[in-house]
């Protein structure tokens, strides 16, 4: 089969008399269609908004909605998702994506292929290509789209380093650890988001040295102050539940982080994602995973219980609902998360600290710090 692409650009150049020209057409246009969101945050802010490049790995229907916004306020998106768009378009409920039957299973090959008969070969359409005119057609002020087909285990991390901000959604743990240490050594941000029926989690690491402004009045902003109490990704995975800092509101572990913890854990342990069909081993696996949760708890770690999760019902359902996405959930979250991106590359702004809590039955989302109780 043919080399994956890299960094293609999309077949819809924008024709311009100059580049003189263009250029200048193109600031003024941007000016006219950002001018509210240039009213809320500042031309400064849209400014470093505009310059950032972020790379969104694997798209679900959670970050094609955070794409979708952060594409409207003017980022520029790389795709990484080299999966068959016919085959993961199954799982994927977003309303920014075309409808299956509607993308052909196949496109020609070109001569980036290094075949001598490219034009006459067939390849199979994948995701990151079928959303590359999407994202020009959402907003065509932006460069045209790139787009990665490797796999996540076949990027070097020069290349993640050279994101202001990694995106990623239903990878495996040990990709996405990977991911925020390269992000955190390059002092750039990494986000994992995921929604499992009607509820949402994601993870955000925000690298030791962040910086930000804070809100302290009508047009007013703070000197810049470092993000405090800053706990790697890695770390924030890593701790079993009794391990973890218990908080003014919170003596137990909350349900969505346990759920969300429990559903990766199952994923590293047996390389699948849970489902109806091995509903029974997961019950199985978090019986065993809520025993070994609750060891290391201290007077200041959270208390476990057996019944954390609910009854053996509400486990299997858990299982059922673990890769099910709501549009309603996927565009609340992804709303969210795309915010708090925007507060993070503009450093303006109070940044959420460091995980983030939706719950869809109470529509509420909170911040949540995980932090270790035995320091």
């Amino acid at each position: 089969p043919p080399a994956p692409r890299v960094q293609q650009c999309c077949e819809k150049p924008i024709i311009a008399p100059s580049k003189t020209t263009n250029d200048a057409m193109k600031t003024q246009t941007a000016s006219d269609v950002y001018d509210r969101q240039i009213r809320l945050w500042g031309a400064d802010s849209q400014s470093k908004i505009s310059k950032a490049k972020v790379l969104f790995v694997n798209i679900t229907s959670t970050s094609s909605e955070i794409l979708k916004n952060l594409v409207l306020a003017g980022v520029q998106p790389v795709i990484c998702d080299g999966r068959p768009y016919h085959d993961a378009a199954t799982s994927i409920v977003s309303s920014f994506l075309p409808p299956r039957d509607g993308q052909p299973s196949e496109t020609e090959a070109s001569a980036e292929d290094g075949s001598e008969n490219a034009s006459k070969k067939r390849r199979t359409a994948t995701v990151a290509e079928v959303l590359q005119p999407l994202v020009h057609e959402l907003n065509p002020l932006l460069d045209h789209c790139a787009i990665d087909e490797r796999k996540i285990q076949d990027i070097p991390d020069e290349d993640f380093a050279s994101y202001n901000v990694v995106i990623a959604s239903r990878i495996s743990l040990a990709d996405a650890i990977c991911i925020s240490k390269v992000t955190a050594i390059y002092g750039n941000k990494f986000y994992l988001a995921d929604c499992f029926g009607l509820d949402g989690f994601a993870v955000l690491d925000l690298g030791p040295d962040h910086m930000f402004r804070k809100e302290i009045g009508k047009d007013k902003l703070s000197d810049p102050v470092k993000n405090l109490n800053y706990v790697s990704f890695e770390k924030i995975m890593s701790l079993k539940l009794g391990e973890i800092q218990k908080s003014r509101w919170d003596k137990k572990p909350p349900r969505v982080f346990a759920s969300y913890k429990l559903l990766l854990d199952f994923e590293a342990q047996t390389g699948q994602w849970p489902c109806q069909e091995n509903a029974d081993a997961f019950l199985a696996f978090s019986k065993s995973w809520l025993f070994e949760n609750k060891s290391g708890s201290s007077g200041s770690g959270f208390e476990v219980d057996d019944d954390l999760l609910g009854d053996e019902k509400e486990i299997r359902s858990l299982a059922s609902l673990a890769t099910a996405e709501v549009s309603p959930v996927t565009a609340c979250l992804g709303g969210i998360i795309g915010n708090e991106v925007i507060k993070a590359l503009s450093g303006k702004g109070e940044p959420a600290n460091n995980v983030l809590m939706f719950e869809g039955l109470n529509g509420g989302c909170r911040s949540f710090v995980v932090d270790s109780a035995n320091k």
